[in-house]
C-alpha cells in the first residue's frame, strides 16, 4: 500500500515520523514520562488529523505530550457528536493482509448473539469457500455454543473467537432454547484468499433469469484480481441472458471506493456510465478542499467519482440489494449512487448509515495506522447525511438462527425479490414454528475496524468504510 503524499507547501501531511518532538515532559530525573516512542507517536497522529480530519475545526487542544496512550489520545480527538467511524490500530500489518484479501483467518464472519445477561454464542453469517472452515465443514446458520469448551461471556468472547488453533462445540435451537448437538470441529487459522464475491448463481422462474450474488465486502485484490473475477461471472450473466439482478449486501460493511465504483458501473444503465455520469461526490474540510480544488488536473478524481465503462456491463434499468443494519458505508454508497438512474429497490432491514469516507494512513514503520473520516460523500441529485442508514422499500428481517443457506429460494429476502422480479406471489417455507426468540446482536470494537469506507487514487491512498 504506497504513502500518502502532498508536494504543496500550504498543506504538509506528516507521514514521515519526526525524529524529535518540541516538547519534552521530564519527571525530574533524566528520562522522560512519556516514553519517545509515544511522542512521536502522538505527534503523527495529531498531524494527520490537523492536516485531513474532515470535523478538524471541532477537535480539543489537546497536549499530546502528555498522552501515555496513543490509541486513548486519537480517541479524544475525535468529534464524537457526529464521527462514530474514526479508527486506530497498533496492527497495521494484519489490517493491510485484510484489505489486499490475504487475512489468516479461520474463514467464517461471526454474529455475537446476547443470551440472557451475560452469555455470549456465535451464529455464522458465511463461510469464505476455501477457507479452514469450509473445509471442516462449517456453513451458514451454524451455531457455536462455546470453544475449547469454554463458554464465552462478555469478558472473553472476542478473545476466544480471535485464537488462531481451537476447537469449536455446535449447537441447535430447539423450540425457544439452544442445546449442544455434541459435534466439535477443530479449526486452525491460515493465510486465506478472502474473493469477497462468495457465491453467484442463476435462479430461473418461469423463464425469468434471476442473477443472484453475495458480495461481503468492497476489496479489489492484489492488481485488482478480485474485479477481474467479478467481470468474468457478471459477463457470465449476460451470456445466460439474465433479466433481474439481486446484490446480496446484507453483510457487507464496506471497503475501497474503487471497488464500489466498479461495482455500480457493472449494473448502471449504459448509457450512464458511456456518458461519463458522477456516481458520488466528496466533501473535506475547509483546507484540505482548498488544496484538493487547487490542481484538479490532479487531484478532481477526490471531489468527484465518475462510472467507468466496463465490459460486464449488463445495462440495467432495476436492481434488488439485500440489506440489513451490516450494509454501511461502501455498500450504501453505491445504492445511493445507483438511485438517481435506475430503478433501486431495497429488500430487507435498514442500512447502516454511514456516508463518509477514511484514508488509511499507517505511520513509517508500519505498526500503527489510523483511518480517520476525512470526507463526506453525496450522490448526483446531493443526497447524504442518512444518519439512520437507508430504509427498505420492502421489510423483512434477517434472521441468523432460520439462515438458510445463499442462493436457497426459502430465503425470505430473495423470495422477496424473486416476486417482485416475476410478479408472481412467492411464500417460502419456514423452517421453525413458534416464536422466534430475540436475541441482541453485538458488535466487537475491533471488528469495527472493517465497517469502512476507504477513498483510493492519485497520490492518497483513499478507503471508503
Amino acid at each position: 500500500m504506497k504513502r500518502i503524499v502532498y508536494s504543496s507547501l500550504a498543506l504538509t501531511l506528516m507521514l514521515v515520523l519526526l525524529q524529535g518532538c518540541r516538547e519534552k515532559p521530564w519527571n525530574g530525573n533524566d528520562d522522560p514520562v512519556i516514553p519517545r516512542e509515544t511522542l512521536i507517536t502522538n505527534k503523527w497522529i495529531k498531524d494527520n488529523m490537523t492536516d485531513v480530519y474532515y470535523w478538524n475545526d471541532k477537535m480539543p487542544k489537546i497536549d499530546y505530550t502528555l498522552e501515555p496512550d496513543p490509541e486513548q489520545y486519537f480517541r479524544k480527538l475525535l468529534y464524537k457528536d457526529e464521527d462514530k467511524w474514526s479508527r486506530i490500530t497498533s496492527d497495521y500489518p494484519s489490517l493491510k493482509a485484510d484489505l489486499e484479501g490475504k487475512p489468516l483467518t479461520m474463514g467464517y464472519a461471526p454474529a455475537f448473539f446476547l443470551i440472557g445477561d451475560n452469555k455470549i454464542v456465535i451464529v455464522v453469517k458465511y463461510v469464505y469457500p476455501g477457507s479452514a472452515a469450509a473445509e471442516v465443514g462449517l456453513k451458514r446458520g451454524d451455531i457455536i455454543l462455546s470453544i475449547d469448551n469454554t463458554q464465552m461471556d462478555k469478558s472473553n468472547y472476542y478473545d476466544l473467537y480471535s485464537g488462531d488453533n481451537y476447537t469449536v462445540q455446535m449447537g441447535r435451537l430447539e423450540g425457544n432454547s439452544l442445546v449442544p448437538t455434541g459435534e466439535s470441529k477443530s479449526l486452525r487459522a491460515r493465510v486465506t484468499v478472502t474473493d469477497p464475491l462468495i457465491h453467484h448463481s442463476v435462479i430461473d422462474v418461469d423463464g425469468h433469469k434471476i442473477a443472484y450474488m453475495v458480495y461481503v465486502e468492497f476489496i479489489a485484490g492484489e492488481g485488482s484480481k478480485f474485479l477481474l473475477e467479478m467481470d468474468n461471472i457478471l459477463n457470465s450473466f449476460k451470456a445466460e441472458g439474465v433479466t433481474d439482478l439481486v446484490v446480496d449486501l446484507r453483510y457487507n460493511p464496506g471497503g475501497e471506493i474503487s471497488a464500489a465504483v466498479h461495482l455500480a458501473s457493472e449494473i448502471a444503465p449504459w448509457e450512464v456510465i458511456s456518458g461519463g455520469s458522477t456516481l458520488i461526490t466528496l466533501k473535506y474540510n475547509k483546507e484540505l478542499e482548498a488544496y484538493l480544488r487547487s490542481d484538479m488536473q490532479k487531484y478532481g478524481s477526490y471531489l468527484a467519482h465518475k462510472f467507468k465503462t466496463t465490459s460486464a456491463n449488463l445495462d440495467l434499468d432495476r436492481v434488488f440489494f439485500l440489506t440489513t443494519s451490516g450494509t454501511a458505508s461502501a455498500s450504501e454508497l453505491v445504492i445511493t449512487g445507483l438511485d438517481p438512474y435506475m430503478d433501486v429497490v431495497k429488500i430487507g432491514e435498514a442500512t447502516y448509515g454511514k456516508y463518509a469516507g477514511a484514508w488509511v494512513i499507517p505511520d513509517d514503520n508500519e505498526k500503527w495506522a489510523i483511518l480517520p473520516i476525512v470526507s463526506k460523500y453525496s450522490n448526483n441529485d446531493g443526497y447524504t447525511d442518512f444518519v439512520n442508514g437507508l430504509p427498505p422499500d420492502y421489510e423483512i428481517e434477517d434472521d441468523l438462527f432460520e439462515a438458510v443457506q445463499f442462493g436457497d429460494t426459502d430465503d425470505p429476502m430473495l423470495a422477496k425479490a424473486i416476486e417482485l422480479a416475476t410478479g408472481k406471489k412467492y411464500a417460502p417455507k419456514r423452517m421453525r414454528k413458534g416464536e422466534i426468540p430475540k436475541y441482541p446482536e453485538i458488535m466487537p470494537e475491533r471488528m469495527k475496524l472493517r465497517s469502512s469506507l476507504i477513498l483510493q487514487g492519485c497520490e492518497i491512498n483513499q478507503y471508503v468504510d
